[in-house]
C-alpha cells in the first residue's frame, strides 16, 4: 500500500511544490497591505479580518488540492488501472491508498495554512482560535468534496470526476456562504459555531470517509 501512495505522490509532486508556493501569495499580499497602512488603520475589524483570511484559506486549500482529482485520469491513461488488477491488491488497498495520498496532500496544505495563520494572528493581533480553526475546517470541507469524487470515479470512470467535483464544490460553497451570512446576521452564535466546527463537521467528514471507502472498495472489487 505504501507503494501505491508514493505512486500518486510522485505523479503530482510538481503540483504539490507549486501549490505550496502559490499558497504564500495571499499571505504575502495581506501582510504587505497591513504593513503599508497606519498602525491604527492596519487592522480591520476582527470579523472582517477572520473572513478575509478564511476566504484565503478556502481558495488556497481548495484550488491547491483539486489536482488530486486528476490522479484517476492518470491511472486510466497510463494503463495502471488495468495493470493493478493483475497484482495481489484488494479493492480496500487500492481505494485506501488513494485516500491516503489525498490525506497527505491536504495535511501539507493545512499545516502550511496553520503556520501562516498563526504568524498573521500574532502580527496583527487577530484572535488565534478562528485563525487555527479555519484551515482545519477548510481541510475537512475539501475532503468531503474529494472523497465521493474518487468513489464515483471508480464507479463511472475518470471522465466523470471533474463534473462531480465541481458539483460537490458548488454545493459546499453555497453551504458556507449561507453559514457566513447567518453568522454576520447574528443568527448563529459563537457556541453554535463551535459545535458546528468541532463536532458537526468532523462527524460529517468521518461519515463521508467511511461511506466513500466502502462504496469505492466495492466498485473496485466488482471491476476486478
Amino acid at each position: 500500500m505504501k507503494g501505491l501512495v508514493l505512486k500518486d505522490l510522485y505523479g503530482v509532486r510538481f503540483q504539490i511544490f507549486g501549490a505550496l508556493a502559490i499558497m504564500l501569495l495571499p499571505t504575502a499580499m495581506l501582510m504587505l497591505m497591513g504593513g503599508g497602512m497606519a498602525v491604527e488603520e492596519a487592522i480591520p475589524p476582527v470579523e472582517i479580518s477572520v473572513f478575509v483570511y478564511g476566504f484565503a484559506n478556502y481558495i488556497s486549500i481548495t484550488l491547491c488540492s483539486s489536482f488530486m482529482v486528476n490522479t484517476l485520469g492518470y491511472d486510466e491513461r497510463s494503463g495502471w488501472s488495468k495493470m493493478q488488477r493483475t497484482m495481489p491488491l484488494t479493492g480496500g488497498k487500492i481505494v485506501g491508498a488513494k485516500f491516503s495520498a489525498m490525506g497527505v496532500v491536504l495535511g501539507l496544505l493545512t499545516l502550511m495554512s496553520l503556520v501562516m495563520n498563526a504568524v498573521l494572528a500574532v502580527i496583527f493581533g487577530i484572535p488565534l482560535e478562528p485563525m487555527l480553526a479555519l484551515p482545519l475546517c477548510m481541510c475537512m470541507v475539501q475532503a468531503i468534496a474529494l472523497l465521493p469524487t474518487f468513489t464515483l470515479g471508480y464507479c463511472f470512470g475518470a471522465k466523470s470526476t471533474t463534473a462531480v467535483y465541481i458539483g460537490f464544490m458548488v454545493l459546499l460553497a453555497a453551504a458556507m456562504i449561507w453559514l457566513t451570512f447567518m453568522i454576520f446576521m447574528g443568527d448563529i452564535g459563537t457556541a453554535a459555531l463551535r459545535i458546528i466546527c468541532y463536532a458537526g463537521l468532523p462527524a460529517l467528514t468521518a461519515a463521508v470517509v467511511a461511506a466513500s471507502w466502502v462504496m469505492g472498495k466495492r466498485a473496485v472489487n466488482v471491476d476486478i
